[in-house]
């Protein structure tokens, strides 16, 4: 690759921190949204930033290749969950540039926001906080089908169904099948959860008419001048015993719109996407307002449907991913970080 010394003050930076790997795809998506709108993306990963020298040693996508660069620190950080692991460096990035994804704080934090403000109430799922074993077997009395997932996000890994059978359960934890005593639970109790925290919820029977599991998910994200747009509402099947929809599990994705026809029919399949529209429209001002600390910007709302057609909410995740329709994502989430960039200039300007 060929090496330049560039002045990245020219044009603004929009600098894509990941806390590993080479761009793919995506990131060449967010290139050229970054690049139709007259900034340049930059791509690196921590150890890529020089602290002392602030320099980076990135990458630039230019005639249709990546080029390494070495440039200034950028006028605004777009980073990723992983990547504000490395403290030393973020906080380093973050002293004079803002930064555009924060973390909400885990399953239990956002329900538990949720129900402090009184919100979508008739869209939640009753859950219990799973810390020691009394936890796990207390909550498990009160119903007859349920799931445990981890607190933070596993894509869709380590959630695990439970099914009351005459003397006991029937578990399904990780596609495997087995029916377990009431004195075995304290044995899968040790060896799933032990130390780690975990979130039991009611099971809501969100399965296709072939019985494989579905969700839909909303993906919205913050665009020009900071409002809310949304990308996209597609539907997310599960593939065979999985109890989970997530596509890195295995699963497949298809149109809300196609799929909800199939599934309920033509009227009561419109409703469902009508009200899935409607609450794509509300939810996230309503939810950022129970963040007043940052400004969130972009959502993954993890809708399940039952049977009846009512909408339930799995999960609200901070950083939803959009591989198989990465230029549509690309477009607003740069849209944000350039508006970010400036307004956070703006308001240094007005300090002195």
């Amino acid at each position: 690759m060929d090496e330049q010394r560039v002045s990245t003050k020219k044009t603004l930076v929009v600098g894509m921190i990941r806390s590993a790997g080479r761009p793919g795809n995506a990131i060449v998506a967010n290139a050229h949204a970054a690049a139709m709108q007259n900034a340049k993306l930059i791509y690196f990963t921590p150890d890529d930033v020089d602290i002392n020298k602030k320099k980076i040693n990135a990458l630039h996508y230019v005639d249709g290749q990546w080029r390494t660069i070495v440039s200034d620190f950028p006028d605004v950080i777009e980073n990723d969950e992983r990547s504000l692991r490395r403290k030393d460096i973020f906080s380093v990035l973050t002293q004079n540039a803002p930064f555009t994804m924060h973390l909400l704080g885990g399953k239990l934090t956002t329900f538990n926001r949720i129900k402090k403000a009184g919100i979508y109430e008739e869209l939640l799922i009753p859950d219990y906080s799973i810390n020691t074993l009394t936890d796990f077997t207390h909550a498990a009395g009160f119903f007859e089908r349920f799931v445990i997932k981890p607190m933070r996000g596993s894509q869709g890994s380590n959630v695990s169904y439970f099914e009351r059978i005459e003397g006991g359960v029937r578990v399904n934890h990780c596609g495997k099948v087995s029916e377990l005593s009431t004195a075995d639970l304290a044995n899968f109790y040790h060896d799933v959860i032990g130390e780690k925290h975990y979130l039991l919820q009611k099971y809501v029977e969100s399965r296709s008419s072939h019985g494989l599991p579905f969700d839909i998910r909303i993906h919205v994200r913050r665009g020009a001048e900071a409002r809310w747009k949304l990308v996209k509402i597609y539907a997310r099947i599960g593939a065979g015993d999985t109890i989970v929809s997530n596509i890195s599990a295995g699963g497949s994705m298809a149109s809300a719109s196609s799929f909800l026809t199939v599934q309920f029919g033509q009227d009561k399949g419109r409703q469902i996407l009508n009200d899935l529209r409607a609450l794509a429209k509300s939810f996230p001002a309503k939810f950022q307002s129970l963040y007043p600390e940052f400004m969130i910007d972009a959502l993954g709302i993890d809708i399940g449907v039952d049977r009846e057609g009512k909408l339930w909410i799995f999960e609200v995740n901070s950083c939803p991913g959009a591989k198989f329709f990465a230029l549509e994502a690309a477009i607003p989430r740069m849209e944000y970080a350039i508006w970010l960039a400036r307004d956070y200039a703006e308001r240094q300007r007005s300090k002195v």
